[in-house]
């Protein structure tokens, strides 16, 4: 089955919600309720359903991940990181700010990518009513059928079949991408394949080492073990090479080694993140350091995030050129063919 979670946006305002609720003193189950009471949305649903699980004596996150289709891993783990450290309204909060994020990056990722599109549809669009038009055209007694793009497409049947191998494909990627994330050990294999591409790759580890330091400020500023609050650390980022990546490092904390010592063991931690950690152990303060952290990397990330969509925007564009041409070059080849028949 596939994925449907929701939309960032709607992540963002759900999450800032919970926050606002919980620091003015309101029961989880009074502000669920009043979500539900919105009604007719896929949230309003699972928050009521997530209330009755609550009042019948589940724990936060146990109710949440009965819902995971709906939420992604982060918030599920950020959940449980606050309901165990006492936190939660923080971590919300601090959830809202990274789905609000993400949602003004989606939105700068479609608006860079729309007029490419619109290009693109326009062309196969285009291309379409010429096979169509040129297929009623008449013609002169021995000479062949027009066929413009030389590819046997004429007329009604040339230009439905067209569209369906464009549709086809089109619908076929997606799924084929949808299929591919759905299964874990495809999707972890993606991720150990990414995280070592130019740009994608640096967003991967920038986000990861964001989303780390998120949690081990939140963890270990609690009554928590070392060992717990690292793995946990690591659950959050979602990034599937990077937590096989820092296996080594609970093995470390085990041994009863010091933090930046078993973080040391993790390639993916720079020297300038390790300085500072070692810096923080010294003097007590981890968890501010780790909050500190936490932003710098997380503005990282967006900015190579928002690097990586203006060149997918503009990769878009140089596709729908180069299929526009290579269509021309196809019609004026077999325009060549007709007239020397």
């Amino acid at each position: 089955m596939f994925s449907s979670q929701l939309s960032a946006t709607t992540l963002e305002n759900f999450c800032r919600t919970l926050s606002r609720g919980l620091h003015a003193g309101l029961d989880p189950i009074r502000i669920l309720r009043m979500e539900e009471k919105r009604g007719g949305s896929t949230l309003s649903k699972a928050s009521g359903a997530i209330a009755e699980a609550l009042s019948q004596g589940e724990s936060l996150k146990e109710s949440f991940d009965q819902h995971s289709h709906l939420f992604p891993l982060l918030m599920l783990s950020m959940i449980q990181v606050g309901e165990e450290t006492g936190s939660l309204p923080e971590i919300l909060n601090e959830l809202s700010r990274h789905y609000g994020e993400q949602a003004m990056l989606q939105r700068k990722l479609i608006s860079q990518i729309t007029m490419p599109v619109f290009q693109f549809g326009m062309a196969i669009a285009v291309i379409a009513i010429l096979i169509l038009v040129l297929g009623f055209l008449p013609k002169a007694q021995g000479q062949p059928e027009y066929d413009p793009l030389g590819l046997g497409l004429k007329g009604v049947t040339g230009s439905i079949f067209f569209l369906g191998i464009i549709i086809s494909m089109v619908i076929g990627g997606v799924l084929l991408w949808k299929i591919v994330l759905s299964n874990v050990a495809f999707k972890a294999k993606i991720s150990a394949i990414f995280v070592n591409l130019p740009m994608v790759g640096a967003y991967l580890r920038e986000s990861a080492l964001g989303k780390f330091s998120i949690g081990l400020g939140l963890t270990l500023d609690s009554p928590m073990s070392v060992k717990k609050a690292l793995r946990l650390s690591m659950e959050i980022t979602s990034n599937d090479a990077f937590i096989q990546a820092c296996k080594p490092v609970l093995a470390s904390v085990k041994k009863g080694q010091p933090i930046v010592k078993a973080l040391s063991e993790c390639s993916i931690f720079p020297e300038e993140y390790l300085a500072q950690i070692e810096v923080a152990e010294e003097a007590g303060s981890i968890p501010e350091t780790c909050k500190r952290l936490a932003l710098q990397h997380s503005e990282e990330a967006g900015r190579q995030l928002s690097l990586i969509f203006y060149l997918l925007g503009g990769a878009v564009w140089l596709c729908t050129a180069g299929f526009i041409i290579f269509i021309i070059a196809r019609i004026y080849g077999s325009y060549l063919g007709t007239l020397s028949v």
